[in-house]
């Protein structure tokens, strides 16, 4: 009988609860020893329940807005959820607002340039603005980040691109230049957003659930990108293309609200000079540059797909203004799809010596089929099944993402995660700046989507094929704290 009882107790003592309340817990165990073993239990059951209440009243005693250390690490939200589920969760809707606000105008850009006038050369070129001020920022919101904590940093960058999205049409109306400024300034205050959620990742999220909540950023883009799709044809016809902007702004600033209050810090701030060790070692050759390349590649896709669907399926198939939404369905797909890839392999990597294979398995299977999907899609001869493969296409390149993307948050120390993945947006992103023009450019060059389309397989098929040769344990660095 005391046998089955010692394992009780031992519980009560690793709880992760504060030094003085778990003291009290020993003593109160070992004093009860002499009671009947049954009331014993139910004594130490009761000191537990005065405890949790203890830690509680101690949160509500502090300063307004204060919280304490243990609730800050170990405490939930509602009484629901532990609070890394909660700051990931916050991150993901971060990341709805985020491609919403980005994704918009590549709806509204079909009835503005009806409006103003613009060829699809000068389309693409104010497409294309956004990420001219998107790659510059990726370092600096890591920077920042780790400065001044990832709440605050946040918080500002989503409050500017919200406002800005508020004012471009306004600025629209006044000149083509204040609009290419405003674009540009609106994609230097999201670059800052994917370093800096990488930063609070790399402090809250333990090693186990690294895919699925990386995995749940990409739930978030293709969320928001889906929404910003349905929802986006009908403002338009209800009340004109500037509604579409005035909504998905002040959306963001209800998000800015919300993160004010439910976001945190688990690491207090470093204030530094900046890492110019950290960032060299970065660009030096190594396995990450596997990873810097398949990002190159995913992005590059994304970023045409996102912003020249609808322009394509308008032009190749006369798609009708009232089955628009139907460009969200590819992004619909994806999102559950992976988030159900990082499970899978998060699963099958807890079970593994090594996170090399599984990870190599999974950009290679998601970027080949993917490629394949591509190709297909592109040859289709009408726009609803087009569609149903570009579903595909999506769902099973989603599966990469649970590989060279997942394996960031564990290339080096969980501090150095910000800047990793600012200098790797920093080098996605130019595909962005590339790949969005030129894609115009060769539609216009050979007057054919399908060129374009097949540009896209190659670069995946090259990113699966680089991943495969180049990704190394530990990403070839000798050392995974680079700085001393």
């Amino acid at each position: 009988f005391f046998s089955r009882q010692r394992p009780r107790e031992h519980s009560l003592r690793s709880q992760t609860i504060c030094p003085p309340c778990a003291e009290r817990i020993a003593a109160f165990t070992v004093t009860s020893s002499s009671s009947s073993s049954y009331q014993s239990m139910r004594e130490v059951r009761v000191v537990e329940l005065e405890t949790q209440r203890g830690l509680a009243k101690q949160g509500e005693a502090g300063p307004k807005g204060s919280r304490t250390k243990g609730e800050v690490e170990h405490g939930t939200c509602f009484g629901l959820l532990a609070r890394r589920h909660v700051i990931v969760s916050l991150c993901a809707l971060c990341a709805f607002v985020c491609y919403a606000d980005r994704v918009i105008i590549s709806i509204a850009v079909i009835t503005m340039a009806k409006e103003f006038e613009w060829d699809l050369i000068l389309q693409g070129q104010i497409l294309g603005a956004f990420f001219y001020g998107y790659v510059m920022s990726q370092i600096v919101g890591a920077h920042l980040a780790k400065v001044y904590g990832g709440k605050g940093v946040l918080n500002a960058a989503v409050a500017g691109w919200s406002l800005l999205t508020v004012l471009t049409p306004i600025v629209a109306k006044i000149s083509l230049p204040a609009l290419l400024l405003c674009r540009v300034l609106l994609g230097f205050s999201e670059g800052m957003s994917f370093p800096v959620t990488y930063h609070i990742f790399s402090q809250w999220v333990p090693k186990s659930e690294s895919s699925r909540s990386v995995v749940s950023l990409n739930v978030g883009t293709c969320t928001g990108t889906v929404v910003a799709f349905v929802v986006s044809p009908w403002l338009i016809e209800q009340m004109g293309w500037e509604s579409v902007f005035y909504f998905f702004g002040w959306t963001g600033i209800l998000w800015c609200a919300v993160w004010q209050v439910y976001g945190a810090d688990k690491e207090p701030p470093s204030p530094e000079a900046f890492n110019w060790k950290l960032f060299c070692e970065l660009l030096r050759p190594s396995g990450l540059y596997s990873i810097y390349f398949c990002h190159f590649s995913w992005n590059m896709t994304l970023y045409i797909s996102v912003m020249w669907l609808p322009t394509y399926l308008e032009n190749a198939y006369n798609l009708d203004s009232k089955e628009t939404w139907i460009n969200s369905l590819p992004y619909l797909v994806m999102a559950p799809s992976a988030f159900g890839w990082g499970v899978v392999v998060d699963r099958y990597i807890a079970k593994s010596e090594s996170t090399l294979w599984p990870r190599k398995v999974a950009t290679l299977v998601g970027f080949v089929g993917g490629a394949i999907g591509l190709v297909s899609f592109s040859r289709q001869s009408n726009a609803h099944a087009a569609i149903f493969l570009l579903c595909a296409t999506f769902c099973i390149s989603a599966l990469s993402l649970s590989g060279w993307e997942a394996a960031k948050l564990n290339a080096l120390e969980s501090s150095q995660a910000g800047m990793l993945q600012g200098v790797s947006n920093t080098i996605a992103n130019f595909s962005g700046v590339v790949g969005v023009p030129l894609a115009s450019y060769v539609k216009k060059v050979t007057d054919s989507w399908h060129a374009v389309w097949m540009m896209c397989a190659a670069i995946w098929v090259a990113a699966a094929c680089v991943y495969a040769v180049g990704a190394q344990e530990g990403h070839g660095i000798t050392n995974k704290k680079v700085v001393h």
